[in-house]
């Protein structure tokens, strides 16, 4: 059988010019990122030059420089850490949606989807958009090579265990639906509409559309 090279979404990212081994050199690294952390959350995109994040993170220009090549991967280290944080917290939330009615756990699931969405876009919007396939929440840490398979593996065993309130004989469908669609309706709203995309309208509207998804049966006099 051919073997099969999955590309994992933290790859398509900027990489930095070398990893760091020992500890010293790792701390090093994790407070230059942290610095572009603070910087983008406080100062702005603008603000992130080498010459600030050496100032706050205390590094040299040299040895900034000597992990990042540029810009970008100084970004994507920043992304790469928040995604790491959020996809323990996304293993939790998950844990939390047992024993809720479908409703229930529509709304906390997309809940979780915006804000992830919005925390990342108000990092740096145009990184955000320009990576949106790598930046990923559920294919993070995921093992599926890609987002059909993501959603089969976790969006579609979502609706048989709610096969009680699930009304559609096209399962398939409504889980690339909600798993897919639902998900670029967020994506968009959040690079177009950061406010909107806040309110409790849009979470509303969202689960009303993933209900309407589950709900859908053929009329056996349509032809």
């Amino acid at each position: 059988m051919e073997s099969r090279t999955t590309q994992l979404p933290k790859d398509q990212l900027p990489q930095p010019r070398k990893l760091p081994v020992q500890t010293r050199s790792k701390a090093l690294v994790d407070a230059i990122a942290e610095a572009c952390l603070r910087i983008l959350d406080k100062e702005g995109e603008e603000a992130l030059t080498v010459n600030r994040i050496a100032e706050v993170s205390g590094a040299t220009v040299g040895s900034i420089y000597q992990y990042f090549p540029n810009k970008e991967s100084m970004i994507a280290a920043v992304y790469e850490r928040l995604l790491d944080q959020e996809s323990v917290q996304l293993y939790q939330m998950r844990e939390q949606l047992h024993g809720l009615p479908l409703h229930a756990a529509l709304r906390q699931i997309f809940a979780n989807m915006i804000r992830v969405e919005l925390r990342l876009h108000g990092l740096s919007p145009s990184f955000h958009a320009r990576y949106r396939s790598a930046l990923h929440l559920g294919l993070w840490h995921a093992p599926q090579a890609s987002t059909q398979e993501f959603i089969n593996t976790t969006w579609l065993p979502l609706l048989q265990i709610y096969a009680d309130e699930v009304q559609t004989d096209q399962p398939e469908l409504a889980a690339y639906l909600l798993g897919k669609g639902l998900r670029e309706i967020i994506h968009n709203a959040v690079q177009d509409m950061p406010e909107q995309a806040r309110s409790d309208a849009f979470l509303d509207a969202l689960v009303t559309m993933a209900l309407s998804c589950t709900q859908t049966k053929r009329d056996p006099q349509a032809a």
